[in-house]
């Protein structure tokens, strides 16, 4: 990792990897996670979206904002993939 950003490509394939291998290290989470896991199914709060974003940021070098710490804004864990992938598109990430 350099200055904050993998090599790795950021595709929605690799967003939702990251996103079911951080909430299955949560110990108050299920480890059967899927897209169309909702939030509120799962009880996801809004420290294991942080810990989300922040594993993102770490991982990438795209930052997220204060407000898609509100796990209101997000359907489903599809929902917060794509989120992930757009912001990192308006980021200039370079996206495959």
């Amino acid at each position: 990792m350099t200055n904050g950003a993998d090599a790795q490509p950021i595709d929605r394939e690799h967003v939702m990897e990251l996103i079911t291998t951080v909430l299955a290290e949560r110990p108050h989470l299920p480890d059967q996670l899927s897209e169309t896991t909702t939030l509120d199914e799962i009880g996801m709060d809004s420290l294991d979206l942080i810990v989300v974003l922040s594993r993102f940021e770490e991982k990438w070098g795209v930052p997220y904002s204060g407000e898609e710490t509100d796990g209101t804004a997000f359907d489903n864990l599809g929902h917060l993939a794509d989120t992930l992938v757009a912001r990192a598109r308006t980021a200039g990430r370079e996206l495959r």
